[in-house]
């Protein structure tokens, strides 16, 4: 609250989101019943049974974004400037939209926008590739797994589950 109160960037996603509303109601997971939010963004939120399980894919700040949406609350947006599925009002953001900083342009023009609010400078680099480094981060993680574990071991668990007489340990036993 005192960061958006300070006019400082905000963003909150999803759960984030949903918090910087007004109310939220809440039958479905916590069964909270009613409870007040931040009451920062124009938002009133309600737990529906039924999963939303999206893949957006939308506009903002002039660029192409995409996403993915998972969450039961369903947001009533009753004021501020829309953005993505959510609203904005100064420098406070919110959205449902899970992995909208990894569309490349956006990010860029969300990173330019949020830096100038909070008085920088800041100029990103035009050729990082939020995909690109994904997949080398994975190639990295599969080349340790390669190197590292007995992968043939791991087949076996995976096919033909764990061996019989196998003692379950509970976790947090002591060793």
């Amino acid at each position: 609250r005192r960061r958006a109160a300070e006019g400082r960037p905000v963003l909150g996603i999803c759960g984030g989101f949903q918090i910087l509303g007004e109310h939220i109601e809440d039958e479905v997971e916590s069964r909270k019943g009613a409870v007040d939010g931040l009451g920062v963004l124009p938002v009133r939120v309600r737990f529906a049974r039924e999963k939303t399980l999206t893949r957006p894919v939308g506009e903002a700040l002039g660029e192409r974004v995409e996403g993915y949406e998972i969450h039961h609350g369903v947001g009533e947006v009753t004021g501020g400037e829309p953005f993505l599925d959510g609203c904005r009002v100064g420098q406070t953001w919110g959205t449902h939209w899970h992995g909208s900083l990894e569309s490349d342009g956006f990010r860029r023009a969300f990173l330019r926008e949020v830096a100038a609010a909070a008085g920088r400078r800041f100029v990103p680099a035009p050729d990082t590739s939020f995909a690109a480094l994904r997949e080398e981060q994975l190639d990295r993680l599969g080349d340790l797994i390669e190197q590292h574990a007995d992968t043939d071991a791991l087949w076996r668990l995976i096919e033909s589950g764990a061996p019989q007489g196998l003692p379950f340990i509970p976790p947090g036993a002591p060793a």
